[in-house]
């Protein structure tokens, strides 16, 4: 007898696909590509605002503090919705919930190019952070109910190839369109690609594949519950490391653009295509890393995310104290290129273990952590801008260096591990047995 999730499943996708290996094969070449476009129109989409800052800034009165409050009011609606997403897409299907969101998200990425004050803004960006906030973990159990466990890893690490290369594109599309049409329109322009991504999913997404090894639980997902993953402290951990990575990236991504634009005075078109060379350069690493977790590191994930996020510390410090432009691009693109072998195996360790009936509320939970930096980081680094320089803004990011490699350490390595640390957490007794 079917469980209820895979019954929703079934009705929300059409049905299960046959098993055949061939057929499998099409299902996750299909499946990934169009999560892949859809993951770069999410970056994308919410990426064109920290081009747009300056211009913003300028036209409501704001200084860095309240500039960095319009990233920051994104990430708090972003990181709520996260297990909550996850939840929607165990209930309801992956499928609807990922429309839901992208339909969503498009229409306030248009509006936000309509915003008439600060206040306004702030309530678009939050609607609009709570819609993407839906999305990741929807999207990951997408995969995982298309991608057989062997190829899963892989899998994932392709679609995240496209977080560094939306975060690179980015740029290259908002620099232009903002010295063409000014940051209102460019909004309305972009929200049009997220519009047409919604029509591409609910057209071409495959239906979930069924297979004797759909899954690879750490138990049973009959002897799990949702309360049992969202109260584990592996799972927090690993969302600890995400948020110290994350705090990381999204400090730079955040402020990079100011920073080149008001202290470089780079002009907002030679500024995209600058803060674009590092999240190329990030993107290779992210595929080299997915390789060498799977390859190497997938039961000692310490031993990759430890030394990449220390070596990366050591080029954020070397490019704080950057005297050229041409430095601190070069020093960022390496700290982002080493930090970026950490992405997959933060996302690894949970994707591989957990059965798939929960991988949505538990991807959303090490999402969440990712997210917290993001909520976090562009206020505080915009407050030390404010009240120091930019390069004492840039030294916060130290900061998610260290608990990134505190936390690895710290977190299960191994499926043993994994499903020892579930047993000992479990907050009811029948699950520890």
């Amino acid at each position: 007898m079917k469980s209820s999730v895979h019954e929703s499943n079934q009705k929300d996708d059409g049905g299960f696909s046959g098993d055949s290996s061939g057929k499998a094969s099409d299902v996750a070449r299909l499946t990934v590509f169009l999560l892949f476009l859809a993951w770069v129109i999410d970056y994308i989409d919410r990426l064109v605002i920290t081009l747009a800052l300056p211009a913003i800034g300028h036209q409501f009165h704001l200084d860095k503090a309240e500039q960095g409050l319009i990233l920051t009011v994104f990430f708090i609606a972003y990181a709520a919705s996260q297990v909550p997403g996850g939840v929607l897409a165990d209930k309801i299907g992956a499928k609807r919930t990922m429309i839901v969101a992208l339909g969503t998200w498009s229409v306030f990425t248009g509006l936000t190019g309509l915003a008439f004050n600060y206040v306004s803004l702030l309530a678009i960006r939050a609607i609009f952070g709570v819609s993407e906030g839906m999305f990741p973990a929807a999207s990951m159990k997408a995969l995982s109910e298309r991608i057989r466990p062997q190829q899963r890893l892989t899998a994932t690490g392709v679609v995240f190839c496209s977080n560094s290369l939306g975060a690179a594109l980015a740029p290259l599309i908002a620099g232009p369109a903002l010295a063409a049409v000014g940051w209102k329109n460019s909004f309305l322009l972009v929200a049009i690609l997220g519009i047409v991504m919604a029509a591409a999913l609910w057209k071409f997404l495959p239906r979930t594949l069924l297979s004797a090894d759909a899954s690879e639980p750490v138990r049973h997902a009959a002897s799990l519950d949702l309360r049992s993953v969202l109260t584990s402290r592996a799972l927090w951990l690993i969302a600890a490391t995400f948020c110290g990575y994350d705090i990381v990236l999204w400090g730079l991504i955040s402020w990079t653009p100011s920073y080149l634009m008001e202290v470089r005075h780079i002009n907002v078109r030679n500024s995209g295509i600058l803060t674009s060379i590092p999240f190329f350069v990030g993107t290779i690493g992210t595929i080299i890393g997915g390789y060498l977790f799977d390859r190497f590191f997938h039961n000692k994930m310490r031993r990759l995310i430890a030394p990449a996020m220390a070596v990366s510390g050591v080029f954020l410090v070397v490019m704080i104290k950057a005297t050229t432009v041409g430095q601190f691009i070069l020093w960022e693109s390496c700290a982002i290129g080493v930090s970026s072998l950490c992405f997959m195996p933060i996302y690894g360790v949970p994707l591989r273990l957990l059965p798939q009936d929960f991988a949505g509320a538990g991807m959303g939970l090490v999402n969440f952590g990712g997210q917290f930096a993001g909520a976090l980081t562009p206020f505080i680094m915009g407050a030390i801008a404010d009240a120091f320089s930019f390069p004492a803004a840039f030294s916060f990011l130290l900061f998610g260096v260290a608990l990134a490699i505190v936390a690895s350490l710290a977190s299960p390595q191994t499926k043993k591990d994994f499903d020892a640390a579930f047993r000992r957490e479990a907050p009811y007794p029948a699950l520890a047995q």
